[in-house]
This record gives structure tokens, sequence and C-alpha cells, in this order.
């Protein structure tokens, strides 16, 4: 599971409305909006620990999914700079394939290899 999904989640499971949280972490509610949505990456580290202390989350999960997407999202950079050429390839393929239908291929090689199943 993702952050944003982890968040959305431990949120509803908690009772709290996306404006107490934002409230209770120093952000804003559309900012906790597009972390639930994917439209924004992760928060701090400190920002985090705000979120999961008001939720009630003493695992830490919320921290280990940031740290995963941003070690994924490293990874996916470094790849990308190594072999320029999958940036058009991907680019390509977009104007034939919808966004959803580009992520379940992803996935689906993701797995094949063994791989991390972190695209939604």
């Amino acid at each position: 599971m993702n952050f944003g999904q982890l968040l959305k989640e431990a949120r509803k499971r908690s009772g709290k409305t996306l404006k107490e949280v934002g409230q209770a972490a120093g952000i804003s509610l559309s900012y906790v909006s597009d972390l639930e949505q994917r439209r924004r990456k992760a928060p701090a580290e400190e920002v985090i620990w705000k979120i999961e202390n008001f939720l009630g989350i003493t695992n830490g999960s919320l921290r280990k999914a940031a740290r995963d997407e941003n070690d994924l999202q490293i990874e996916v950079r470094t790849i990308f700079r190594k072999r320029p050429e999958l940036n058009m390839q991907l680019l390509r393929a977009s104007d034939y394939y919808s966004e959803e239908e580009l992520t379940v291929m992803i996935n689906e090689m993701l797995t094949k290899k063994g791989l991390r199943n972190e695209l939604s």
C-alpha cells in the first residue's frame, strides 16, 4: 500500500477529517488531500511524525511508506538518466495507452521480475 492510501485509511479509521489532520501537522487541508490522492509526494519526516502521532499510528508505517516511495523515485530517476531513450519510448506509448493501462503493464513487468509493485 502506498503512502497516500495508508494515510487515508488511517485517517478514516480514526474518524478524523482532512482539516483536523492538516491542523495537527501544520499543513493545509488541500495538501492532506493531495497526499491521499498521490498528487504530491510525501512530506518531510517531521510532518509525517506529527500525522502518525495525531492518528495514533505507533508502528511507523507512514514513515516507512514515504521512505520506500522516495527510494523508488530515486531508483526510477537513475534508470532514466542511464537510459534516456526510455523517456521517448514511454512518451510514445502514452499516445496509445491510457495512464491506467501503462500502470498495469509496468506493474505486470515488475511483478514478473519479482520487484516491488509500487505503482497505482
